[in-house]
């Protein structure tokens, strides 16, 4: 079983958000070690603590600086290769979401056909279909036959 959702809200005690802040702090470098490890990478974190003032890198300021740098010396365009705006991701992800509605859509179509088929099949007479049904029921059929002469 997992642990209970935590309800994320500022920390009034001063002591106590410290110290959540630096429990989250130690877990975020471990991860991000654990993916270096894993995939080769490089990788730097960089935290600044607005009660104290101080700034925290990981794994040190030093090899922090020098990522940093090292980025920032790559050709801008090489930069940028990966890089996504909010507006590309959003149409990236609209995309996505509307190929799955589609899917979907499809698939709702062929579950009710198959329902309207089964009845069919178990005494519902084709007089007691509504317009809306006979016409989906006339469509489903034409895309099935053209699906299959296209096999054939």
């Amino acid at each position: 079983m997992g642990k209970p959702k935590l309800k994320l809200a500022w920390i009034e005690d001063r002591k106590a958000r410290n110290n959540a802040c630096h429990q989250r702090m130690k877990w975020l470098m471990k991860k991000a070690e654990e993916l270096t490890i894993l995939c080769d990478a490089s990788a730097c974190l960089t935290f600044f603590n607005r009660d104290d003032g101080k700034l925290v890198a990981w794994p040190s300021k030093e090899e922090a600086h020098s990522l940093i740098e090292r980025f920032l010396a790559l050709p801008e365009d090489e930069r940028k290769k990966n890089a996504e705006d909010p507006e590309s991701y959003i149409k990236a992800n609209t995309k996505e979401i509307e190929k799955r509605l589609e899917h979907s859509r499809k698939r709702v179509e062929e579950l009710e056909m198959d329902h309207l088929m089964f009845q069919l099949e178990n005494g519902r007479k084709l007089d007691d279909l509504s317009q809306t049904e006979t016409e989906k029921l006339i469509s489903y059929t034409s895309k099935k036959i053209a699906t299959l002469a296209t096999k054939l």
